[in-house]
């Protein structure tokens, strides 16, 4: 069997004997483009007459996610621009939490959003990029965690709120989702600071929320905490959401709502379609899914979070991420790949006793690659990094494979593509 997966802007192809292959998992993707859109235009239709009258003369905000999301802004923003023709002001921000806010991508965004208002007929718009550091920010008080909730100043001018949002599961917040749109998207550095670091809280793992149609799919300590954050912000204003699904910039799935109502439902159809049951396997192959998703070993590392539970114990992990921005960000390189080059004891330690933003990264990294034989990374990155941070590199991918299948020619892998996207589950096996 020759099994193709996504690896920077191509591909690498593993030929592997039918009887190794457990099963090959990839994200959901609609056949039908059209039935997406349709979806959306009948929720649009839904709510279209109380939306205008809410914001009727009034001053929106719209919550856009940043460039480092590969969403189909272009198919669902004309729906918001649509609807946006009677408000008073419609001011646009990209949320980017604590990411580089003057990227190519971002400014990218800027530029569709403008043109994209025009061909609406809006009136005059602003568009602005979050930057959690230099824009002017209000404090609004703390959670019951502790987190101080330091919001953009430009949140406080809106009347009505409107969050576009893609939707997927997400290793430490549950899912992407609106609400993180606020926190961290529109919130100062200390803020997202202060909420991450209940990411190395147990509870704190993909597929709930307290939003969740389930009510056993509540318990989410961090989620909790960005909801409690994101009311401060708003307190009782009008927030509405468009969230999607996508895959590789195709709409498979969008609706249009209230916020709790519409993202509620995008939990449930993201459950549906994008969390897999597997039975844990000796080997496992995982691609992020291309760019934009193994831009960097910083963003590479959710796909192992989400699927590692389909290696067993002392298993090996074979982790395909291009990399070609190297390990990560400037601004994330002291906390997370610096720290990660520690000996994995003292990884685990030190940020359990001092925690910085960025930090969860390496302490689950190193949990993950502690439990493992071997994880393997074919990438850009040179070797002395990918070695520094107790990985082993993977120049030729299909040497690996071979490598597993002579030491145990009856082995299972289970392959995964597009991992950013989807989580794993296990079943008894």
């Amino acid at each position: 069997m020759n099994i193709d997966l996504h690896y920077g802007t191509g591909h690498v192809s593993l030929q592997v004997p039918d009887r190794n292959v457990q099963e090959i998992i990839r994200p959901w993707q609609q056949t039908q483009a059209g039935d997406a859109l349709a979806g959306l235009h009948q929720s649009v239709a839904q709510y279209a007459a109380a939306f205008r009258k809410q914001v009727a003369a009034k001053r929106v905000c719209v919550l856009l996610d940043d460039g480092s999301r590969d969403e189909p802004l272009g198919d669902v923003l004309p729906e918001v621009c649509g609807l946006l023709r009677g408000a008073a002001a419609v001011q646009f921000v990209i949320c980017t939490g604590t990411h580089i806010a003057d990227t190519p991508k971002n400014q990218q965004i800027r530029r569709e959003v403008e043109k994209m208002s025009r061909d609406a007929g809006l009136a005059p718009i602003r568009v602005h990029v979050h930057d959690c550091r230099a824009d002017p920010f209000r404090d609004l008080g703390r959670t019951r965690r502790g987190t101080q909730v330091l919001v953009n100043v430009l949140a406080e001018e809106a009347d009505v709120f409107v969050v576009v949002s893609d939707v997927k599961v997400h290793y430490f917040a549950g899912y992407s989702n609106p609400v993180k749109n606020f926190v961290p998207g529109i919130s100062a550095f200390r803020t997202v600071e202060q909420n991450h670091s209940l990411a190395l809280l147990e509870a704190s793992t993909y597929g709930t929320h307290p939003w969740h149609p389930d009510p056993a799919c509540r318990n989410h300590p961090l989620a909790e905490d960005q909801l409690e954050g994101m009311n401060l912000m708003t307190r009782g204003r009008p927030v509405y959401a468009l969230v999607m699904i996508s895959t590789a910039a195709q709409l498979n799935w969008a609706r249009f709502g209230p916020v709790e109502q519409a993202t509620a439902e995008s939990f449930r159809m993201t459950d549906e379609k994008n969390i897999r049951a597997v039975t844990p396997a000796p080997r496992l192959i995982v691609s992020p899914g291309g760019l934009s998703n193994d831009e960097d070993l910083y963003t590479a590392q959710r796909a192992l979070e989400l699927t590692k539970v389909a290696v067993k114990d002392g298993g090996e992990v074979l982790f395909l991420a291009a990399c070609p921005n190297g390990v990560g960000e400037p601004q994330t390189l002291e906390n997370f790949y610096n720290r990660l080059t520690a000996p994995l004891e003292d990884v685990i330690r030190s940020i359990q006793q001092d925690y910085a933003l960025y930090s969860h990264k390496p302490y689950k990294f190193a949990l993950m690659i502690q439990r493992l034989r071997r994880v393997w990374m074919h990438s850009q990155i040179p070797n002395p990094l990918v070695e520094a941070a107790h990985l082993s590199p993977a120049p030729d991918p299909q040497a690996v494979v071979d490598g597993w299948l002579a030491e145990q020619p009856d082995t299972r892998i289970i392959f995964v593509d597009g991992a950013n996207k989807i989580a794993l589950r296990t079943v008894a096996g």
